[in-house]
């Protein structure tokens, strides 16, 4: 087998390193094979990785075997589970006290008269989770604005869908305990679980359309701010004004750099800080700053990719130049040679990140510590609970885990389904292309995993009772049951779509004009690809 040198000096590849990604040649000749389907790594930290791994072994390990895991979808939820699972027979084991006393161990921080003095299970609840939402608020923001969002009608629909499914479960909710003990927990079955939500559409792999992902995301967006809007108003018991005031002025001074195109991250950062400790002073909770934070990162890059080929052009002459000069006998004119290289170099240094967009840096560096990190660290403190048959057999007749389990269960679905479909039917939305109702009614399944939101507003509502034992109980079990039904659901519409060539939108398909994209077909015995048009 010839193998060809990259222009790296040194570094000799096989020549498949060219090829579509999971695509190998076998062991028998022209034969191909294919192999396991890598996660899609983030187009920019590709390129990076993959220089690297050219002058680094460490690099080439972890652009071959490390970094993928950190963007599978299908890995997005499981540190969660795993948390989930440890929390629950720690809870349920003899350590059971210690591990309780642990998470309620005192952590203060203070800065002059102010002072913030929290257990470490509510620092997980209020400085952890608002990175979570800011993640969410960045990515969302980048669908709306240059992603599958970007319509109108498109956008509208997951809007709708999240008021469907916010009215819905309360409305279910207050059936069973309106006028009662319970009734103070009306928030409860409000919020979806974002974090479980797209681990579990990762487990459909890569047969399930983008665009799932995206609606989830932004449903689970206006699922949230609402969530929050319940959390500040209904559970906060006094807002404080000027704290808040200030929280005001420290976003719109973020807002403020951004016009003025300050790029370094240290005002923004130290910033963000500010603001997330004025909303602890106001009583706010602080999830909600970090969501508004979110849709202030920029999507758009500084320098085009256009206007970047044009503005090197200068500095790359230069830098030939400057190695020209570097050659030469004079000492004076090497030296000349070596700064002029280094002005060069500097100049398109900065003009390669200036087409960085900020929101995929932000997405790229906060997404991994989110998912090992944030989340599992906030299902360890919370998902902790002693089951017991006593507790089983209060629940089963609470009217506080039963609004719970209907609100989620059945609640979710029928909002964002029913409403949905009636923005549609008006002519207020559109069905994305890509999809089928059979997809929608999944994902409206799937919002009932109440987990992170719903366990911290039962908390709120319940602290300390025997209500908050039962509203974790059944947060719990609605979860797993929506998670297993969401799942089977999805993977029987995917199949559907598939039979039905419904993969893409069946109310679309038939447009004038819209032309079906081509099949790609591996030919064996030949290393190339051929497009076959099947007929429609």
């Amino acid at each position: 087998m010839r193998c060809r040198t990259e222009p790296w000096p040194g570094r000799v590849v096989a020549p498949w390193t060219s090829l579509p990604a999971g695509i190998r040649p076998g062991r028998g000749g022209g034969r191909w094979r294919k192999e396991a389907r890598l996660p899609k790594i983030p187009p920019r930290l590709h390129g990076k990785l993959r220089a690297r791994a050219h002058y680094s072994r460490f690099a080439h390990h972890y652009f071959q075997n490390i970094a993928p895991l950190f963007f599978a979808p299908e890995v997005a939820g499981g540190p969660l589970l795993i948390a989930t699972a440890v929390a629950i027979l720690a809870m349920n084991s003899p350590w059971a006290e210690a591990y309780a006393a642990f998470w309620q161990t005192p952590l203060a921080l203070s800065f002059g008269g102010a002072e913030l003095r929290y257990s470490l299970a509510e620092w997980a609840n209020e400085a952890l989770l608002p990175i979570f939402f800011f993640g969410i608020g960045v990515e969302v923001k980048r669908e709306l604005t240059k992603g599958l969002l970007s319509e109108r009608a498109t956008a509208a629909f997951p809007f709708f869908g999240a008021v469907g499914g916010l009215l819905v479960p309360v409305l279910i909710y207050l059936a069973f305990n309106l006028g009662g003990e319970g009734q103070g927990g009306w928030g409860i079955p409000v919020t979806m679980d974002t974090a479980f939500a797209l681990g579990i559409l990762g487990f459909a792999g890569h047969s399930m359309p983008r665009i799932l992902r995206v609606l989830l995301m932004a449903f689970s967006a206006v699922d949230d701010v609402g969530g929050l809007l319940v959390i500040a108003f209904a559970y906060t018991p006094d807002v404080q004004f000027w704290p808040l005031l200030g929280a005001l002025l420290a976003y719109g001074a973020v807002l403020g750099l951004i016009r003025t195109g300050v790029i370094s991250s240290v005002p923004y950062v130290l910033l963000g800080l500010v603001v997330w400790f004025l909303m602890q002073q106001a009583h706010v909770h602080a999830t909600l700053a970090g969501v508004a934070l979110g849709f202030l990162v920029p999507t758009v890059p500084r320098v085009s990719s256009g206007s970047f080929a044009h503005k090197v052009r200068h500095p790359l002459r230069l830098f030939r130049r400057a190695r020209r000069q570097m050659e030469s006998d004079s000492q004076e004119r090497k030296q000349e040679g070596h700064e002029d290289a280094a002005r060069a170099l500097g100049t398109l240094s900065e003009l390669s990140d200036a087409t960085y967009e900020a929101a995929e840096r932000v997405l790229a560096i906060a997404n991994p510590w989110i998912t090992f990190v944030v989340l599992p660290l906030f299902a360890l403190s919370n998902a902790g609970i002693a089951i017991s048959p006593d507790l089983l057999r209060d629940a089963v007749a609470s009217p506080v885990a039963l609004g719970i389990v209907a609100g989620l269960l059945l609640g979710k679905p029928v909002g964002f389904l029913g409403a949905t479909w009636l923005a549609c039917r008006a002519g207020l939305a559109r069905l994305p292309e890509a999809t089928s109702w059979g997809m929608i009614a999944a994902l409206g399944i799937l919002a009932g995993i109440g987990f992170t939101v719903s366990l911290f507003i039962s908390h709120l509502a319940f602290g300390g009772t025997r209500h908050e034992e039962l509203a974790r109980i059944a947060v719990l079990a609605s979860s797993v049951v929506a998670g297993l039904l969401g799942y089977v659901t999805l993977r029987w519409a995917l199949a559907s779509g598939k039979d039905t060539g419904a993969g893409e939108n069946p109310d679309r398909a038939e447009e004038p004009g819209r032309a079906k994209a081509p099949r790609r077909r591996r030919v064996r015995g030949a290393g190339t690809q051929q497009n076959e048009h099947t007929p429609g």
